[in-house]
């Protein structure tokens, strides 16, 4: 992996957290069973209680870490079940002018927060300083992953080999057995936890720990999925915040089809943007060549044989690359423009055949409870926010002769549809099914979107800020890549700043070029 796609991706919002590079963490206090002791007088959110303590050594002396406890099921706060969340914090650099606290989230389902507020310590550059002089940047890492309480997995069970494409019955019961073994492993090692992992319990979260740090009205960024999830929260504390900015969103109200064809098309249509850029950009190891046919025949290799990749154990990445693999892994590289010359440079070691730089960012689970927390977590978020009927060898084919038609380069492969497989036989239940937000504050908020995104796609966007209705104004972004606020500085990012800070609004309508 080079430099460039480890540091964009790392602070990019990531709709998959594959690419990230994940921080090292020491074992701690945070990393303990979800089932324990409600402790004498603890919180349920009402009062404050946040314990602060030093962070992990890994981490940068910039930041403060603490926990606060909260309720396993918020629909029995007083029961005798609790959690730990993990909080980091970037205090403001200007006390005397400090606007409040702003959480953030990276995205996923399964993403950090934690990381994405260290990556920030460690390389401010990446944000206007006004943002970190006045605002104390809140990393609450959601139930299940990081820091907090981590949903936490067989790792052996997890890096089995499946296809989520079954061509034939036995492929497909190969797929729900390994599905029912992953689940079953987690529930053993989770505890009750994993049935307690779906959004609006995030969401409750959020609003506890806003309460512990003195009440004052929130502002959010949510990136990706960190949209739905801070969406969400504004449906259920619409007089909570004082600004909210959505990036990259994702909308919770599709149906199962819906989403694939929407997802897999833009991922599909970005893949087009990539081929198109590279084969005219002198950067690009495959300049003037034809981009596309590089991929085709990386596809058919890897079709006819997996393609091995060497600087791959087995233990953090796969040693050999096969066709699935590819279509799913493309997805996260055309994430952040910046990574495109690197995942230029995969297809032509592809092509010849080592297939390292693509395998890698597929990661394997490794037995760390931090890191893996978000590959377990994202399926077990998914698996409670996301419906996945499909139940038959049929269903599934179904789907990927949808994904073959409209989108015949990838075949349908993206995150929706491996939420939608993955899923089946999951134990945990449904709690948070796909609705419409209804939001009915007065406060405005600000979505960003990009056109050619290849994870949320744009119509996505639309749909949201249908929902959202007039106290929502849709900024676009005219180009690619997932996400904008962390993509580098432009008009687009100004524009969301000046909203984070003094309030101000663009204009209905606006489509910015950078």
């Amino acid at each position: 992996m080079i430099d460039t796609l480890t540091l964009t991706q790392a602070l990019l919002a990531l709709a998959t957290l594959t690419a990230a590079s994940p921080v090292p963490v020491q074992r701690a206090s945070f990393l303990r069973k979800a089932v324990v002791s409600y402790p004498t007088g603890a919180s349920t959110g009402n009062s404050s209680g946040i314990s602060w303590g030093p962070c992990p050594d890994s981490f940068p002396s910039n930041v403060t870490c603490g926990t606060y406890t909260v309720p396993l099921d918020w629909e029995h706060p007083r029961s005798n079940e609790t959690i730990e969340l993990g909080i980091v914090r970037l205090e403001a650099k200007d006390r005397a002018n400090r606007i409040g606290n702003l959480f953030i989230n990276p995205g996923g389902p399964g993403g950090a927060a934690s990381s994405l507020v260290v990556g920030l310590a460690g390389s401010p550059e990446r944000v206007d300083p006004r943002i970190l002089e006045r605002f104390d940047i809140i990393g609450l890492d959601p139930r299940g992953v990081g820091l907090s309480t981590p949903v936490q997995c067989d790792p052996n069970a997890w890096n089995k080999r499946v296809s989520f494409f079954p061509k034939t019955q036995k492929e497909f019961e190969a797929l729900v057995a390994y599905n029912r073994a992953v689940a079953k492993s987690c529930r053993a090692k989770t505890g009750r936890l994993i049935d307690f992992v779906d959004t609006i319990s995030a969401v409750r979260d959020h609003e506890a720990v806003r309460k512990a740090l003195g009440g004052e009205k929130a502002n959010f960024l949510g990136l990706s999925y960190g949209t739905q999830l801070f969406s969400q929260y504004a449906e259920l504390y619409p007089n909570n915040f004082r600004a909210l900015v959505l990036d990259g969103n994702l909308q919770h109200s599709q149906s199962e089809s819906s989403n694939l064809l929407i997802e897999s098309t833009t991922y599909e249509a970005t893949l087009k943007q990539f081929f198109t850029w590279c084969a005219g950009t002198e950067e690009c190891p495959l300049h003037g060549q034809d981009v596309q046919a590089k991929y085709t025949s990386v596809l058919a290799k890897a079709t006819t044989s997996p393609i091995p990749a060497p600087g791959c154990d087995d233990k953090t990445c796969r040693s050999e690359l096969s066709e699935e693999d590819l279509r799913f892994t493309l997805q996260g590289f055309l994430i952040a423009p910046a990574a495109w010359p690197g995942l230029a440079q995969a297809l032509l070691d592809a092509d010849n055949g080592n297939a390292t730089l693509i395998s890698q960012q597929q990661p394997l689970a490794v037995g760390d409870a931090y890191t893996d927390s978000s590959l377990y977590a994202g399926t077990a978020i998914a698996c409670q926010d996301w419906t996945h009927a499909s139940s038959s060898l049929a269903d599934i084919q179904g789907k990927a002769t949808l994904g073959a038609a409209y989108s015949p380069l990838t075949r349908g492969a993206c995150q929706s549809y491996k939420i939608q497989t993955s899923c089946i036989g999951w134990p945990a239940p449904l709690t948070n099914p796909p609705r419409p937000v209804k939001y009915k504050g007065s406060t405005p908020i600000l979505m960003v979107h990009s056109t050619y995104d290849p994870s949320t796609a744009y119509t996505w966007g639309l749909g949201l800020h249908a929902e959202l209705g007039n106290k929502s104004v849709l900024l676009t972004r005219n180009g690619t890549g997932h996400t904008s606020y962390l993509g580098g500085p432009g008009e687009t990012v100004s524009a969301a700043n000046e909203y984070l800070l003094e309030l101000t609004l663009p204009q209905p309508g606006t489509i910015l070029q950078t």
